[in-house]
């Protein structure tokens, strides 16, 4: 993010087969208004339609990996939590529909009615211009934004709503591959033992999930070794105690790993996931 508080995209642009999934170390919220399609959320398939909104928490594999009508309208909001902490009170945790009651971080997709989700975003789609006064009315557009979320929530107690299973995206040997990686993620989790795993050829199972995910298999599973490390240093704050946790083996090769998927060391994703919240 080049804003320490939030961005605003505003999309038309037409989605072609096979985006790269990523990551953020920051919350997103994707917005459908117009058109269908399908997104992919830490290993789960979901249908998009108007109306959708996907609340997604940092480190969290993601992306829109299919457009499904002629016109794919969207908005997506890219939040500092430190920045979302410290628009909260002890009355309105605006992070909450971030996390479970219990604090446990979660995914979430709420259903709005199209025309009043576009309504809720539409004041965000024009920047803040110099006059006085326009930013800070730039800003309560937002915090009215989360406020709302948060509400949709809590009238839901606090519920996701269940995912489609993988099957209705991926072959069935994929499918198998991608539960069975996140149950053994602290395992061997070489190809030999997946595709064992799955009953299918090595060699098949290889083809078929670069061919639908856009990753080899290896890369796939130290992506999600990674991002369950980014949760647990959050929860743990030590990466020696985390690292074999994730599959590693070696600490050195955790911390160089981490070092070159984040663009920063686990000693500065601790700090800065702890940041106080009262930072702006």
């Amino acid at each position: 993010m080049a804003s320490d508080r939030f961005e605003v995209f505003h999309s038309f642009v037409h989605v072609e087969d096979g985006l790269r999934l990523h990551t953020h170390d920051h919350y997103e919220i994707n917005c459908i208004l117009e058109g269908t399609g399908e997104f992919q959320i830490d290993g789960e398939p979901v249908r998009s339609e108007p109306g959708s909104v996907f609340m997604i928490n940092p480190g969290v594999v993601h992306n829109v990996i299919r457009q499904t009508s002629e016109r794919y309208e969207r908005v997506y909001l890219h939040v500092n939590a430190a920045f979302l902490r410290s628009l909260s009170t002890t009355l309105t945790d605006l992070e909450s529909c971030f996390h479970t009651p219990s604090g446990t971080p979660i995914n979430r997709v709420l259903t709005m009615n199209p025309s009043q989700l576009r309504e809720l975003m539409q004041p965000l789609l024009r920047p803040p211009s110099t006059c006085f006064g326009d930013d800070l009315r730039y800003n309560e557009h937002f915090v009215a934004a989360m406020i709302r979320l948060n509400e949709l929530v809590l009238a839901d107690q606090g519920a996701a709503i269940t995912l489609p299973e993988p099957e209705s995206c991926y072959a069935p040997a994929v499918a198998a591959a991608l539960r069975y990686i996140d149950e053994h993620l602290a395992e061997e989790l070489s190809l030999d033992v997946i595709a064992d795993s799955c009953a299918t050829n090595k060699y098949h199972l290889s083809r078929t999930f670069k061919k639908e995910l856009g990753l080899t298999i290896g890369r796939f599973v130290q992506r999600r070794r990674l991002q369950r490390s980014k949760r647990l240093l959050a929860q743990i704050g030590s990466p020696k105690r985390i690292y074999r946790q994730c599959g590693f083996k070696s600490y050195t090769h955790f911390l160089r790993c981490f070092q070159q998927e984040f663009g920063m060391t686990t000693s500065a994703y601790i700090e800065w996931s702890h940041q106080p919240h009262d930072r702006s």
